[in-house]
C-alpha cells in the first residue's frame, strides 16, 4: 500500500533545456523514490508552478524562452520554503547573487556529478 500523502510531498520539479540532463536526473531521483516533474523550457515550468506538492526545484539558469532566475521568482511567491537549485555553465556573480537573494540552496556548475547532486537534493527534502 503507498502513502499518497508522503508521495505528494516529495515531488521535484527538473527544468533543464538539455533532454539527456533531464532524464538522467529524473531516473535518479526517482530511484530514490521521488516523483518528478520535467519542463524543458520557462513557459512549461510556470505551468508546473501552481502544483502543490512540488517540495523541490531544479532549474537551469538559461533556458530557450527566459531566465531560470524568471521562473525561480515565480515558483517563491507559491513555494516559499523549498529548496532549489540553480545549474548553469554560464553563470556570473549578478546571477548568482539574485539567485541567492531568491533563496536559492546553491548555485551548481555544468557539468555537475550527478551523484552529488542527487545526494544534496534528498539531504534537503
Amino acid at each position: 500500500m503507498t502513502d499518497n500523502s508522503r508521495d505528494a510531498k516529495k515531488v521535484v520539479l527538473i527544468v533543464e533545456d538539455e533532454a539527456l540532463i533531464r532524464w538522467s536526473l529524473q531516473q535518479r531521483l526517482e530511484e530514490e523514490g521521488l516523483t518528478v516533474l520535467q519542463a524543458a523550457d520557462a513557459q512549461a515550468a510556470l505551468d508546473y508552478v501552481s502544483h502543490d506538492g512540488i517540495c523541490g526545484v531544479l532549474l537551469d539558469l538559461r533556458l530557450p524562452d527566459g531566465s531560470g532566475l524568471d521562473v525561480l521568482r515565480e515558483f517563491r511567491k507559491r513555494h516559499t520554503d523549498c529548496p532549489a537549485w540553480i545549474m548553469t555553465a554560464y553563470g556570473t556573480p549578478d546571477a548568482e547573487q539574485e539567485a541567492n537573494v531568491l533563496g536559492v540552496n546553491e548555485f551548481i556548475s555544468k557539468p555537475f556529478d550527478i551523484e552529488e547532486l542527487v545526494q544534496k537534493v534528498l539531504a534537503a527534502l
